[in-house]
C-alpha cells in the first residue's frame, strides 16, 4: 500500500497534469450603467473592435479585454 497523503488527487491532475488547462480569467462584474451601454452598443453591432473597442472600455472606466 501506498504511505498516507502520497495519492495523487484527480483534482491535482487536473491542475498541473499535462492537461491542465490555463487558468479561467477572472469576471469582470459590470455595473448596471455599464451593461446598459454595453447592451446597446451591442445590438448596433455584433462585434465592437478597434478604436470603438478602446473608445467604449474608456468611456465606461474598463479595460479593453473586459469589453465583452
Amino acid at each position: 500500500s501506498l504511505p498516507a497523503g502520497s495519492e495523487v488527487s484527480q483534482e491535482s491532475l487536473l491542475l498541473h497534469g499535462p492537461f491542465a488547462r490555463k487558468p479561467k480569467r477572472i469576471r469582470t462584474a459590470f455595473s448596471p450603467s455599464q451593461l446598459l451601454r454595453l447592451e446597446r452598443a451591442f445590438e448596433k453591432n455584433h462585434y465592437v473592435v478597434g478604436a470603438e473597442r478602446k473608445q467604449l472600455a474608456s468611456s465606461l472606466s474598463l479595460s479593453e479585454t473586459q469589453v465583452p
